[in-house]
């Protein structure tokens, strides 16, 4: 059986995934995320699972646009959950899969719901708006 997850012990693994973000520091992933974490991408389709694949979606992410941030604009903890309202920003200089490097800058908000269990992060779903970052891009 899991052990809760204290509200103190949550903020400050939400601080850690936004740092890894904002930091270019992938390596945090193994500190603050269960060997079987997922982490979904609601509107690109795509799922990681375990801390390798979600440490090479920051990596990929920092390819294509190496100034990659992400700010976080709110957080709200629950019972073992969390949500934060999050900013993006960066330039994208080289290719996301089949989309070529487009020069445009992006800023998309977006929202995200994290589940937590022995005090590590096990879930991450993130919500925004596909459109808008790939009208940014040119590609729409």
């Amino acid at each position: 059986m899991s052990s809760p997850t204290s509200p103190e012990e949550i903020r400050w693994l939400v601080n850690e995934l936004y740092a890894a973000w904002s930091l270019h520091e992938p390596h945090r992933i193994d500190a603050i995320f269960t060997d079987d974490a997922i982490y979904s991408d609601i509107a690109g389709g795509k799922n990681q699972r375990g801390k390798q694949e979600i440490k090479q979606l920051l990596r990929a992410a920092f390819e294509w646009a190496p100034d990659f941030r992400v700010t976080m604009l709110s957080l709200t903890v629950g019972t073992d959950t969390a949500a934060t309202e999050w900013l993006s920003e960066g330039l994208q200089t080289g290719p996301i899969g089949d989309l070529p490097a487009s020069g445009n800058s992006f800023r998309l908000r977006g929202a995200s719901i994290l589940a937590f269990r022995d005090a590590k992060i096990s879930k991450v779903t993130n919500y925004y708006d596909m459109a808008t970052f790939l009208r940014q891009l040119g590609a729409l």
